[in-house]
């Protein structure tokens, strides 16, 4: 049975009893005899007890009852005063000042985990991406060579590779002549997929489904100076480490350079859907057509490659290569500005023209 005490209980007209009380970590009990002579049992719920008032002589516990009017009950034992506040320390009127600090205490502790968290996720989403692409900047070229050979060894291992269209597209880049400071070897895959990428440190790879897009020699001298352009601003390496970022940064602390290598040489097939943004797009449009124009190529070709990839952009084959590098308004006008900044100076070459028309004479080896 559990312990009981004794207290007066003053009802809500302010009549006063001898009362036994009852406690538990919900209820308090008041059990009095009124003046019929009956025993009520009055319980207060702990949730609506209001105020503990304290001085030296005696307590009082304020309750609200259920018209909205005050109940008091007078404590003069100090052993019923602390398993009042034990029981119901949970509620506010047991120890109201703890409550408060204890209250502010939660809330400071709670604001500061947010912040954390806030700061976290800027780090996460923001910082390491940024940090990737600074990594990235400092990599000398001779590291990124070696990196884009492995992811290129990775990647290729599972590519069905057309031998005899990657001997003369490379034919046909070299007779372009771009001044690139990286050594620019091409891959062209048996796929139909319409795409193309370029690896960080020279390997570009064209898949068949582009190359059945081109409709002239400039268009395709266009698409190699683009991708080749994303190789010499280092658009690829860049984009690569700020994808991968956030996976990287953990390496970088634990593997060091050899850690981030064994990384993308594992996700080299990643490579195919990393998007570039609209700035690097447009950079590598503008920095393709100045190789065409200091090669002697109509600078038209990119124009062309722009307005043929937009209209086949509702096209199912087309959405590899334009999810990975939009082809946005913006683009198209920035290239006919620059057409007009830079005008045409072509130099008909025959030998690309005959490179070109070997490419599609040779057929698919399917």
């Amino acid at each position: 049975m559990s312990k009981t005490f004794k207290a007066i209980y003053y009802d809500e007209f302010n009549h006063f009893y001898n009362a036994t009380i009852f406690i538990s970590s919900v209820t308090l009990t008041m059990r009095y005899r009124n003046e019929n002579g009956r025993d009520i049992d009055r319980n207060w719920l702990g949730e609506n007890i209001v105020s503990l008032e304290e001085n030296d002589l005696q307590s009082a516990l304020i309750y609200k009852n259920e018209s909205g009017k005050p109940e008091r009950l007078i404590i003069r034992d100090p052993e019923l005063l602390q398993e009042i506040k034990y029981h119901f320390r949970h509620r506010k009127f047991a120890g109201r000042r703890f409550y408060l600090t204890e209250g502010k205490t939660r809330y400071r502790i709670f604001m500061i985990l947010a912040m954390i968290l806030l700061f976290i996720g800027c780090v996460y989403f923001f910082f390491v991406p940024w940090l990737g692409e600074r990594v990235a900047m400092k990599f000398s070229k001779e590291r990124e060579i070696s990196l884009g050979n492995q992811m290129y060894s990775s990647l290729v291992s599972r590519l069905e590779i057309d031998n005899r269209k990657t001997k003369i597209l490379n034919n046909f880049f070299r007779e372009l002549h771009y001044s690139l400071d990286y050594p620019v070897e091409i891959t062209v895959v048996k796929s139909d997929e319409v795409n193309a990428f370029a690896i960080p440190g020279g390997h570009i790879v064209v898949f068949n489904g582009i190359l059945e897009q081109m409709k002239t020699p400039e268009q395709l001298a266009a698409l190699l100076g683009h991708e080749g352009s994303h190789v010499q601003l280092r658009h690829s390496l860049r984009n690569i480490f700020r994808s991968m970022a956030r996976k990287m940064f953990l390496l970088i602390i634990l593997g060091g350079d050899a850690g981030i290598a064994g990384y993308l040489a594992d996700r080299a097939d990643d490579l195919k859907g990393l998007q570039y943004s609209r700035a690097l797009e447009t950079e590598a449009d503008e920095s393709g057509m100045r190789l065409m124009y200091k090669s002697g190529i109509n600078t038209e070709g990119m124009l062309q490659l722009m307005e043929l990839l937009q209209k086949e952009g509702t096209d199912r084959e087309t959405s590899a290569l334009l999810s990975t590098h939009p082809v946005f308004e913006s683009r198209i006008k920035n290239i006919r500005k620059n057409l007009n900044k830079l005008g045409n100076n072509p130099e008909k070459d025959p030998r690309l023209t005959e490179l070109f028309h070997e490419i599609y004479e040779t057929g698919n080896s399917y």
